[in-house]
C-alpha cells in the first residue's frame, strides 16, 4: 500500500473506534505530518480517500471535520434496485426472497425490475434507474456472453455514485463485483459424474448467449479432455434465449445430435426436463436409452417420471449474499469483493451406471 492510504486507513480506523468522533476537527494538515512523519502531499491524498468514502469533510478556511455517518444515513435514500432476467418463475423468486429478507432487515426497500434477457428491455430499465434515487442496486446481466450496447448506461449509474453488483455472471468489461455459483467447475463436475459412471460418448446442450453457459461448456471440456476424451462437434448443441421459448422448432436437431450419446450435459433443469420430453415422443427414455445431469437442481428435477441428478445452485443463499455485499459497499463506501459457491451435485436416478 502506497503512503497515503496506510495514513488513510489508519485514520479511518480512529474514527470508526471513536478516538475522533462525529463533528469533531481532525488535526490540521501539519499536526498530522509531524505526527506520521509523511508528507504534506500524502496528507491531502489521505484526506481525499476519506472524504470520498464519505468519513470526513473539508470545510474551506476551517480544516477537515468527521462526518456524523448515522445521522446522514437517515437521510439518505433506502431504495435498492434489484434487477433480474425473469421474476416469476425457475430460481428467480428464491433468489429474490433471499435479497429480500437481508434488505428488509437493514430497512432497505426493494424495487424489482426484470428484463427478460432481451438487451433493450435492460435499457429501458437502465434509464429509468438513472431517474431515480437509489442506494444501490443488484443486477442480474442480459446475454453477458455478448457485446453490451448498455454498458455506457452502466458506467453512468456508477458516475451518479450508485454502487453495482453483479449476480450469476457479469459484463468483464465492467469493475463491478459478481455473486455466482462456480459455473466452470458446475459442468466440470456434472461432466466428470457422467465419466465416473463410464460413460464416453458424451454430448452437450449449452446456451450460447449467457456467461454461465459458456462456462459451464468450458467445465464440461476440461473434464472430458482430463479423461483422454476428444469431445464429438456433432454432439454438442447450442441455444439462445429465442430458442429456449420453443425448444420443438429445435426438435429434430436435438434428437439427431444428442439422441445417440449415451450421456449428455444440459445447460439446466429446465432445458434438461424440454429435452427429456421431445426425447420420450421418439422413444428415447432417461436413464434406460441416455443419461442426464444438469445445474440448478430447481423443483422441475423432482417432476418428472424420474428424478434428474443435477448440480446445485444456491439461490437463496446467493441472494443473501449479494445483499449482504452491497450493503458492506454502501456502508464502507468501498468497492465490493466478488464471491463464488461452490458447487455439490444433488443425486438422483438420471444417470445409468455403465460400470457394472
Amino acid at each position: 500500500m502506497a503512503k497515503y492510504q496506510i495514513l488513510a486507513e489508519t485514520l479511518r480506523q480512529k474514527i470508526i473506534e471513536g478516538i475522533f468522533s462525529p463533528g469533531n476537527k481532525l488535526p490540521s494538515e501539519y499536526e498530522l505530518q509531524n505526527q506520521f512523519q509523511v508528507s504534506r502531499q500524502t496528507v491531502r491524498n489521505a484526506l481525499e480517500v476519506l472524504e470520498k468514502q464519505g468519513f470526513v469533510r473539508g470545510r474551506q478556511g476551517s480544516g477537515t471535520y468527521v462526518i456524523d455517518r448515522e445521522a446522514e444515513e437517515q437521510q439518505k435514500s433506502k431504495r435498492i434496485a434489484v434487477v433480474t432476467t425473469y421474476v416469476d418463475n425457475y430460481i428467480f423468486p428464491r433468489i429474490i426472497q433471499g435479497i429480500e429478507n437481508i434488505l428488509a432487515k437493514e430497512g432497505f426497500q426493494v424495487q424489482i425490475a426484470f428484463t427478460g434477457n432481451h438487451i433493450w428491455r435492460e435499457e429501458a430499465v437502465l434509464k429509468d434507474l438513472l431517474e431515480q434515487d437509489l442506494r444501490g442496486s443488484i443486477i442480474e446481466t442480459t446475454k453477458s456472453a455478448l457485446p453490451n450496447p448498455n454498458l455506457p448506461l452502466y458506467r453512468r449509474l456508477q458516475e451518479k455514485g450508485i454502487p453495482i453488483l453483479f449476480i450469476n455472471s457479469c459484463y468483464p468489461e465492467l469493475d463491478c463485483p459478481v455473486v455466482s455459483l462456480q459455473d466452470e467447475a458446475a459442468g466440470r463436475l456434472a461432466a466428470e459424474y457422467l465419466l465416473s459412471h463410464g460413460h464416453t460418448k458424451i454430448g452437450g446442450f449449452f446456451k450460447l448467449d449467457d456467461g454461465q453457459g459458456i462456462r459451464r461448456y468450458r467445465g464440461f471440456l476440461e473434464a472430458l479432455r482430463g479423461a483422454g476424451i476428444r469431445p464429438s462437434e456433432e454432439n454438442i448443441l447450442w441455444f439462445d434465449t429465442e430458442d429456449a421459448l420453443d425448444f420443438n422448432g429445435m426438435e429434430e436437431r436435438i434428437v439427431k445430435r444428442l439422441g445417440s450419446c449415451t450421456g449428455i450435459l444440459c445447460y439446466n433443469d429446465s432445458t434438461a426436463f424440454e429435452v427429456i420430453e421431445i426425447w420420450k415422443r421418439h422413444g428415447i427414455f432417461v436413464p434406460e436409452d441416455v443419461s442426464v445431469v444438469s445445474v440448478d437442481d430447481t423443483d422441475l428435477a423432482m417432476l418428472g417420471e424420474v428424478g434428474l441428478t443435477s448440480v446445485h445452485h444456491p439461490k437463496e443463499k446467493l441472494g443473501e449474499k449479494a445483499a449482504k455485499q452491497l450493503i458492506s459497499m454502501i456502508r464502507s463506501n468501498m468497492p465490493g469483493t466478488s464471491y463464488e459457491f461452490a458447487p455439490y451435485l444433488a443425486e438422483r436416478d438420471s444417470v445409468k451406471d455403465l460400470t457394472e
